[in-house]
């Protein structure tokens, strides 16, 4: 931050550039090095969002104990969070709007016809100024006569809405069902961005894919029962990305924020390139979460992920390792 100082004694002026701490309202010079304090994830999670910027060291001068493993899961969510949530935009609804009234005429008012429709100005010019006649009705009393404007295409504002789509295949899932590493990492991000849609208000779609592609039908009860999760039957099958995409038609994926979370070890890359394509076209945001082992060449697979679409497609993607 950039601070004008002036000397109370002389006057001089002049100008600073302030680094500022974070947390420098918690004093951490103050702080008793006894008073430990564990954070939980919820909690730093919440500090780290309040405190952009804040370092490790910082919170164990102010007594705030963090697991250094911990610290990088959080370091890690955060990153994701920021990567989920930008370049995102709101889909769009065009609807035709009714066409407005406008006089175009008046005719003769007769018995039954609304008060509203009357023109006093047209009454009297039918009367030849006399005030006595202009009020007889069928004669010179005379009503508005209506035309329509033609419709035309307005925008309406739905807002966010995103499509996950989690590859549940057998090159994610270690052990049957729902276990190992990578699926486990994979299942974490989908469960991090449901929570930043319930959140923020947004819309949370979400698929699993292998041999087959299935929709989940009640999202909030396959987060929260590992039982729900496992009455899928479709772990640790085949990796055909392509039956993922199909589970959601062509008019949901219109303006939507699609974000598939894979390893990319896709067996029909061919079959599902031209699709990805079209999607991307369509949708307002196209995302790819990498899950895949340290010891992997993960720059190679960011960049097949990347061949599957032309460079003008502002396609993004981010690679997370797990051990």
């Amino acid at each position: 931050m950039r601070v004008k100082m002036r000397c109370k004694k002389c006057g001089y002026e002049f100008e600073a550039e302030l680094q500022l701490n974070p947390l420098g309202s918690l004093r951490p010079d103050k702080q008793h090095p006894a008073s430990k304090i564990k954070l939980d994830k919820d909690s730093l999670d919440k500090l780290l969002e309040s405190a952009k910027g804040a370092s490790y060291e910082e919170l164990n001068k102010i007594g705030l104990e963090v697991d250094p493993a911990e610290w990088e899961d959080a370091q890690e969510r955060v990153a994701l969070r920021r990567f989920l949530l930008e370049h995102l935009k709101v889909m769009k609804k065009k609807r035709q709007r009714r066409g407005e009234r406008y006089v175009v005429a008046t005719e003769p008012w007769q018995m039954g016809d609304s008060f509203k429709d009357v023109d006093l100005p047209s009454s009297e010019v039918k009367s030849l100024g006399i005030d006595d006649l202009r009020l007889i009705p069928g004669v010179t009393l005379q009503k508005k006569v209506y035309g329509i404007t033609e419709g035309r295409d307005t925008e309406e504002l739905k807002g966010v809405k995103f499509i996950v789509i989690v590859d549940v295949s057998g090159s994610m899932v270690s052990n049957y069902p729902m276990r190992g590493p990578k699926i486990e990492k994979a299942l974490a991000i989908a469960k991090e961005l449901y929570d930043l849609c319930r959140k923020y208000s947004f819309e949370y779609n979400l698929a699993l894919f292998s041999d087959s592609g299935v929709r989940v039908t009640d999202v909030k009860a396959f987060w929260e029962d590992s039982a729900e999760r496992a009455k899928y039957k479709i772990w640790n099958g085949g990796t055909r990305l392509a039956t993922g995409l199909d589970v959601f038609s062509q008019e949901e994926y219109k303006e939507s924020n699609v974000v598939i979370i894979s390893d990319m070890e896709i067996a029909d890359t061919l079959d599902c390139k031209d699709r990805l394509l079209k999607l991307a076209q369509m949708t307002n945001s196209f995302k790819i979460v990498i899950v895949e082992e340290k010891t992997v060449d993960l720059q190679r697979r960011e960049e097949e992920a990347r061949r599957l679409f032309p460079q003008d497609i502002p396609l993004q993607v981010m690679i997370i390792p797990v051990k």
